[in-house]
């Protein structure tokens, strides 16, 4: 078999709290923060959701809160993003009145043709009922005659 190629433990400098930076040679911050009263995570088996209650939920009146009237007053300051919204605003108004256009129209279209089926259909209807009383007139004629002589 072949040898271990690892690198032991006991070759070099080991890192610790006092020394991070002894084998990588990066700087990590350590973070030692000491479990009191006012940080109940730091005590083991603590979470946010024991330590300081169910998070508070964000409502309307919270989100309108935040809103300040400087802000309407500086509306001008902040073109970019007003006026990308309004040109995707008028875009999507453009596209969607069209897109609707187009659907009206092609409902008239198919609504016009039905119609004119319909008006057809009536009139070859109009004709074989016309051709019907026109026989049934002429029968009557040819009887109304032979009667006669």
């Amino acid at each position: 078999m072949a040898a271990d190629t690892r690198v032991s433990e006991s070759s070099g400098p080991s890192p610790s709290p006092s020394n991070p930076s002894a084998s990588t040679g990066k700087t990590y911050e350590t973070f030692n923060y000491a479990a009191t009263a006012d940080n109940m995570n730091g005590l083991p088996g603590a979470n946010g959701k024991t330590a300081r209650g169910p998070p508070a939920s964000a409502g309307v009146t919270d989100a309108l809160k935040t809103i300040k009237i400087d802000d309407f007053k500086e509306v001008h300051r902040k073109p970019s993003p007003i006026f990308t919204a309004c040109s995707w605003a008028v875009g999507a108004f453009a596209f969607g009145s069209f897109a609707m256009h187009e659907y009206c129209q092609q409902k008239r279209r198919l609504e016009k043709a039905g119609i004119q089926r319909i008006n057809a259909a009536l009139d070859e209807k109009k004709i074989a009922l016309e051709k019907q009383r026109e026989e049934k007139r002429k029968a009557r004629r040819k009887a109304k005659e032979e009667a006669d002589r």
